[in-house]
Formats: C-alpha cells, sequence, structure tokens
C-alpha cells in the first residue's frame, strides 16, 4: 500500500549487517512497484533514492527491470548498482 514503510535487515557475507528502510511510494500489482531507500547505519546512509521495479511478463516467464535513482554520489550508485546486480543474479538463479 503506499505509503507504508518497510525496514529491511541484510546480512553481508562477511556477517556485517545493515538496515535498509523506506515508504512504499507506488504499488501496482504486479506490474510497477516504487520506493524510497536509505540505511539507517549514518556510515552507509546516502540520502533518500528511489527505487522502481517493474514487472513484464514474457510468456511463461517474468524479466525484472530495477532503477536505483537519486544518489548525490556517483560511488554509491556503483556500489548499489552492484548490489542490486549481486542479488537479481541470485533470484534469477531460484527459477532456473
Amino acid at each position: 500500500m503506499p505509503g507504508g514503510a518497510y525496514r529491511l535487515l541484510i546480512e553481508a557475507e562477511a556477517g556485517t549487517l545493515h538496515t535498509a528502510f523506506g515508504v512504499y511510494r507506488e504499488v501496482d500489482p504486479p506490474n510497477r512497484l516504487v520506493y524510497t531507500w536509505d540505511w539507517e547505519e549514518p556510515e552507509a546512509a546516502v540520502g533518500e533514492t528511489i527505487v522502481t521495479v517493474e514487472f513484464i511478463a514474457d510468456g511463461a516467464s517474468t524479466e525484472v527491470t530495477l532503477a536505483h535513482e537519486g544518489f548525490a554520489a556517483a560511488e554509491a550508485a556503483e556500489g548499489h548498482r552492484l548490489g542490486w546486480t549481486w542479488s537479481l543474479e541470485r533470484l534469477e538463479g531460484l527459477f532456473r
């Protein structure tokens, strides 16, 4: 539901815990999800950014596209790109 909040605890490979949080801005099942994103830990905080995930039916498959925008620094954007790529590759592996 738009306006609803989430808080996501992520454990990195080294065992470090990171907490993402935000608010859902758009929920359009089964097509699109838009939400804000930032980190609770001050050393990781990037400021409020926007994640847009789209689900496109393709026969018996679904194509997932993800855009994460609004970073103040290129380094933060690149770090998140690597994290999302890692996550989506693992998600794809669950369905092979």
